[in-house]
C-alpha cells in the first residue's frame, strides 16, 4: 500500500481513533459482529458500504470514515466467502486494533492500527483477504 495514504490515514486517526474505538466496542457489545471494520475512502471512491460516521467534510480529515463489519464486507463480496476464516485468521483484537479498509483509486487494503499507537499493521497474505 501507498505510504503516503497511509501517512494520511494516521492523521486521521490520531483525530479520530477514540470514537472509531466507541462504535466498534457497540459493534460487537450490540451483538452486530465480533469483527468491526471501518471503512476509510475519499471522494473519488463511491463504495456502498457501511454507514458514514465521520464525514471528511466536516471534521477536515482526508477521509470519510464509515462503520461495517465482516459480515457486510462477504455480503457485498469485498471479502470473499471462502476466504473468511483466513480474514478472521489475520483479524487483531478489536480492542485494541481498528480495523480499516482503506479504499483509494490506486489501491485498497486491510489495515490495522493500534488504538494506543501509531504503527500501522498489513497483513502478510493480504491478497488472500479480498
Amino acid at each position: 500500500m501507498n505510504q503516503e495514504l497511509i501517512q494520511l490515514l494516521q492523521q486521521d486517526f490520531t483525530i479520530c481513533k477514540n470514537y472509531l474505538r466507541k462504535v466498534g466496542l457497540t459493534i460487537m457489545g450490540e451483538g452486530i459482529s465480533k469483527f468491526p471494520i471501518f471503512a476509510a475512502v475519499t471522494e473519488a471512491i463511491d463504495l456502498d458500504i457501511g454507514v458514514p460516521i465521520i464525514r471528511h467534510e466536516e471534521l477536515g480529515t482526508h477521509y470519510t470514515f464509515n462503520a461495517s463489519h465482516l459480515e457486510d464486507f462477504v455480503n457485498k463480496q469485498i471479502v470473499d466467502e471462502q476466504k473468511t476464516s483466513v480474514f478472521i485468521d489475520n483479524f487483531k483484537d478489536p480492542s485494541k486494533y481498528c480495523c480499516i479498509f482503506l479504499s483509494d483509486p490506486s489501491d485498497s487494503s486491510f489495515i490495522f492500527i493500534p488504538y494506543d499507537a501509531e504503527t500501522v499493521w498489513e497483513p502478510k497474505n493480504r491478497e488472500e483477504l479480498n
